[in-house]
């Protein structure tokens, strides 16, 4: 009995831990897509959509509070009480700009349990359609974690965020999981 009662626990918790990445994989892309709204007006009065970054960051952070309940402090956005998730989730912004969103980008990212920092960010050769986007998160064991590539259709301002949370019950395995979002610039 005692048996059946634990896999109904382990069940359970990992049920838990897909709902948060799916919670959490939503709030970013809202979130994402709000933020893809921050275009400078001046140049695209002249044919030229580009990001700007500090509007755009302001944006991201009030739909991650209105939607999700967090607050952003310098990399880290903290939950309240009514937030899907209990433990912070560190991230990292990386934006594709209009002369280069054609070509590949390789970003590999760095977890070391606190923080995630993008440790390299390497443009590669032009594609006609738009570049391929492939992200790589490196965790603090060492084990790389690929994401699946995205095609880019434009100018693109992409979030990675790493979620490490406690789980059910302490003798199960922690939940840790990268999300990710890519959202075009909207004009």
């Amino acid at each position: 009995m005692l048996f059946f009662l634990l896999v109904g626990m382990f069940i359970v918790d990992a049920d838990l831990a897909m709902q948060k990445k799916t919670e959490v994989k939503i709030l970013l892309e809202l979130s994402n897509h709000h933020a893809t709204f921050a275009v400078d007006p001046v140049l695209k009065t002249e044919g030229v959509i580009d990001l700007l970054e500090e509007e755009a960051l302001e944006r991201f952070d009030d739909r991650m509070h209105e939607n999700g309940g967090y607050r952003r402090e310098q990399a880290m956005f903290f939950p309240q009480a009514d937030s899907v998730t209990t433990d912070p989730i560190p991230f990292s912004r990386y934006y594709v700009d209009f002369r280069s969103w054609r070509n590949d980008h390789q970003l590999r990212l760095q977890y070391n349990g606190k923080t995630l920092v993008t440790e390299r960010a390497t443009k590669g050769p032009a594609r006609p359609g738009g570049g391929m986007l492939q992200i790589t998160v490196v965790t603090e064991r060492g084990e790389e974690l690929q994401l699946a590539p995205k095609t880019m259709v434009g100018p693109s301002h992409v979030v990675v965020a790493y979620i490490d949370e406690r789980p059910f019950l302490p003798m199960l395995p922690s939940h840790s999981f990268p999300v990710v979002s890519v959202e075009e610039l909207k004009d």
